[in-house]
Parts: structure tokens; sequence; C-alpha cells
């Protein structure tokens, strides 16, 4: 299915390990705020909003580490890749308006402004100038993640939403602001700096020969196909045993 020879390429089995457990997590606590949204479930609230947390966290957190991993070898070839990274954030942003349009056009009052590739993209070009602090981004992480306390008080327009300033009668189900966010991506960074120096191991780490494990590994190295195709499926699906749901304008 899946062994250590697939990662002889330079691919960390443990980052598409994260990566999987992310995207898993993530279909999971996505299908529990569709039932939440459409179908008016109830049940385990903190559990719920706590797994979301949780989730969220690691996905950010990951896509940080990777920034960090892919960005050390790119500038061991080129010093200053900025179009490979503004290309990036051109796919993942793009992508990001992509769903904004769809749930502004289909989902009432449940339109996504400022979603998870929204941020992924723009934290791909906010970590550039990061890169350079290594594990100092500890400190910087801890600005973003606490200055989200004061930030989220603040009103503003909607211009400012990236930053984590809302306006009055905001509501959105996906909402990644810089702040905390972007602290979160951080730390993945600051892990990259002590775990992956100039994006290569410290110390070799054998892929276990277990069945999970390995189809985990398959599934993190393709969380941007799954991310995009999970939620028409989860929805489609809760259409053909229920019905039409409130909420959705076909």
């Amino acid at each position: 299915m899946l062994g250590a020879e697939v990662y002889s390429r330079g691919r960390f089995w443990e980052v598409d390990l994260l990566r999987g457990i992310g995207i898993t997590m993530m279909v999971v606590s996505n299908f529990v705020t569709d039932l939440q949204l459409f179908l008016n479930y109830s049940g385990h609230p903190f559990f719920w909003k706590a797994f979301a947390y949780a989730t969220a966290s690691i996905f950010v957190f990951v896509s940080g580490l990777s920034f960090w991993i892919s960005y050390s070898r790119t500038i061991k070839k080129n010093p200053r890749p900025y179009a490979k990274y503004f290309r990036r954030f051109l796919k993942l942003f793009g992508l990001g308006m992509l769903i904004t349009v769809v749930t502004y056009l289909f989902l009432d009052g449940m339109t996504i402004y400022f979603g998870i590739l929204h941020f992924l993209g723009v934290a791909t070009l906010l970590a550039i100038p990061f890169y350079r602090f290594g594990k100092l981004n500890l400190l910087w992480a801890a600005f973003f993640i606490f200055g989200s306390l004061w930030v989220r008080n603040l009103i503003g327009p909607p211009w400012l939403l990236p930053l984590g300033i809302t306006f009055k009668g905001f509501s959105s189900p996906d909402y990644f602001p810089v702040f905390p966010w972007f602290g979160v991506y951080l730390l993945g960074l600051t892990a990259g700096s002590v775990f992956y120096p100039e994006g290569m191991r410290k110390k070799e780490l054998r892929i276990p020969a277990n069945p999970l494990v390995l189809a985990l590994c398959v599934v993190g190295r393709h969380t941007l196909g799954i991310y995009l195709v999970h939620q028409p499926l989860l929805v489609g699906l809760l259409m053909l045993i229920y019905g039409p749901l409130p909420g959705i304008s076909l």
C-alpha cells in the first residue's frame, strides 16, 4: 500500500500523518457542523466545539511546519523564491474566493468570507519575512494568539475581517483570521526550526508497518482535494437522506 520507499524522495511520513489526522478530524467536525446547521443537532456542544478547535489547530500547525520544510529547501536553490509562493497564494486564496461565491449564492446567511483556504493563502506570504526568526517565532506566535483577545473585541469595516476585526451582525460558519491563527501557523514554523533545520530531519524516523498509519499517510498526501470535495459530498448525502435542507438555495 505505502512503504518507506515512497518517502525516499524527501517527503516525511510523520508530516503526512499529521495532515491525514487533521483532514480526517476536519471531515468529522464539518459533518457535525452540517448536522447542527441543517438538522438542529445540539448534542455534546462543548465536546464538539473543543474538537473543532483541536482540528483547526492541527491543520494550521502542520501547514506552518510544511511551509518551513518547503521554504528551507527552496531557498537553498533560489534565495528569492517569491514567485513560487505568490503562485501558491493565488491558488489557495483563489479557491477560497470560489468558496465565498458558492456559499454566498447557495447558503442563506452562511457565507464564508475568510475561511481556512483564504487564511492559508495569506499565511503563505506572511510567513516569508517571519522565516528568518526561526525559534524566535515562538514569541511572535504568542503575540498573534494572545493579541486576538484584544482584536476580537474590535468592530470595523468588512475589509478588516482578515485581521479578526468583525462588523456588527457578522456570522460565518468558517472563519480563520490572522489573529489568532497565524500564531498557530508560526508554532509550526517554530517546530520546523527545531526538528527540521534546513528542511531536513535531525533524526531518521522509520515508518511503522501499521495499516492505520499508512492509510492516514495516504490521506495526508491529498488534503486539498479532500477538503474541496468533502462538504459537497456530506451535504449531498444529507439531502439524499432527508430531502431539501433549510438554508440551501438550489
